[in-house]
């Protein structure tokens, strides 16, 4: 991903809208400043989507959250079985 982004050019991404700290280190490490990290906004994510986003906090992923507990992530739910 960095290596396109050399290649046209930038140096600077003002708002960095995602959770992956793989992308934002490849990024950093080929020299592109981030002004700022922005997760995924909650609205975007839909609800049947939590289990996964919680799993991701969890997992290291960035989030200006705190990393959800063990508890919290016992209470997320995904869809019931039924609903596939």
């Amino acid at each position: 991903m960095p290596d396109v982004l050399n290649w046209l050019g930038i140096t600077r991404i003002d708002r960095f809208v995602s959770m992956s700290n793989m992308k934002y280190d490849a990024l950093t490490m080929q020299g592109i400043d981030v002004g700022e990290r922005v997760s995924i906004p909650d609205e975007l994510i839909p609800e049947d989507a939590q289990v996964e986003m919680e799993a991701k906090k969890a997992a290291g992923y960035y989030s200006p959250d705190d990393v959800p507990s063990t508890t919290d992530l016992s209470r997320t739910r995904g869809r019931h079985l039924e609903n596939y």
